[in-house]
């Protein structure tokens, strides 16, 4: 066992990636033809699958938006959109596939980059989430967070082709910062991950909730909300491209609407209602919501606000589609449970290990699992 407590968190990043791969080629090996002929790398099938095909070894890690994202590293956003013909990849935000791209063009095999670029930054963000717990809390909660990072259901979105190990990083790093009463190196950081998610506006959300609580001081409590506008800089920035490549700033956001995904007043209910997810989902979200109240009733602070905002933030879309993937990066809980449930960590972790697994190796055999 590692005595020191970063070779810990370093050693369950090992583990939990070892984990992820073998549960993810696990699922493959028990594909059905139907899912082969849908998943096999064919460049005549769709554009989606352009040139040569993955590595054996990564190639049951790439699947749907993964797809997308490679497209983009590659090629860059596709010209064109119409009611006729939606823009579909204009969904997807531009930092993570650019920074796959300048990996690949130094020479890198473009799933190689992405995985490369992924799991480091999924190194990184443990790491940083771990001083976030020792800060706020203790050492323990510090490693009990990483793990739980590491070891969430959705975890295995973080060495995937997605944007969500980069996503994780500067929301972490976004949040020392804040604690560390450096709102501009926030700001930055915000900004970052508002171009690599739309979710990277709960740096925002944090930078103002810092600002009211600095509000008998007029100078500081301004000086934060100027940065927390500056923090969405990157999302700005994507709605400028937008608009000046397909004539819509918001084009990320009407896209979305054709998945239903539409921000409503009830959207949560509509969420709940709609019975069109599988029993984990519901799982996941009630136990997210729990953890959300009780944070709320003990220690409240950015953790909460970071937690809440991430958790109501898809269920205002009104559905719990892709939730396992999106509260694994809800680092408000991940930095919160282990303070406020520290005797349940053990059981939560082996719980979410179980879980971990069970949702790789669908995601390997190319399930649709919502």
């Amino acid at each position: 066992m590692p005595r020191s407590p970063r070779a810990l968190v370093v050693a369950i990043f090992l583990g939990s990636r070892i984990l992820v791969l073998a549960s993810a080629h696990a699922g493959a090996l028990l594909m059905t033809p139907e899912k082969h002929r849908e998943w096999d790398w064919d460049p005549a099938k769709s554009d989606l699958f352009r040139g040569p095909a993955p590595p054996a070894l990564l190639a049951p890690l790439v699947r749907w938006d993964a797809n997308f994202y490679l497209l983009i590293a590659e090629y860059g956003y596709p010209a064109g959109h119409s009611e006729a013909k939606p823009n579909y990849v204009a969904n997807f935000f531009p930092l993570y596939p650019l920074v796959v791209r300048a990996v690949h063009r130094v020479g890198v095999d473009l799933f190689w980059a992405a995985i490369a670029v992924s799991n480091a930054a999924c190194l990184v963000a443990a790491l940083l989430v771990y001083e976030i717990g020792r800060r706020r809390a203790s050492g323990a909660a510090g490693v009990q967070s990483a793990a739980l990072l590491l070891l969430a259901p959705g975890s295995h979105f973080l060495s995937l082709p997605y944007p969500e190990g980069l996503f994780a990083v500067l929301l972490a790093g976004a949040l020392l910062a804040i604690f560390a009463n450096r709102p501009w190196v926030a700001a930055l950081l915000g900004a970052l991950a508002s171009a690599t998610r739309s979710a990277g506006v709960v740096v925002f959300v944090a930078l103002l909730y810092e600002a009211w609580v600095r509000r008998r001081d007029a100078g500081a409590a301004l000086r934060v909300a100027a940065a927390a506008i500056c923090s969405l800089g990157g999302a700005a920035a994507f709605a400028v491209f937008c608009s000046r490549a397909y004539g819509d700033p918001l084009l990320f956001v009407h896209t979305q609407a054709l998945f239903g995904r539409t921000l409503s007043v009830v959207g949560p209910i509509k969420a709940l209602l709609r019975f069109d997810v599988d029993p984990d989902y519901y799982l996941v979200t009630a136990a997210c919501v729990v953890a959300v109240v009780v944070m709320w009733r003990t220690i409240r602070g950015v953790e909460s606000v970071v937690a809440a905002f991430l958790l109501a933030l898809p269920l205002f879309t009104g559905t719990m589609k892709a939730m396992i993937r999106y509260q694994t990066v809800n680092l408000g809980l991940v930095a919160g449970i282990p303070r406020v449930a520290p005797r349940a960590m053990r059981v939560v972790l082996i719980g979410c290990g179980i879980l971990l697994v069970v949702e790789t190796a669908l995601f390997g055999m190319g399930i649709g699992h919502n």
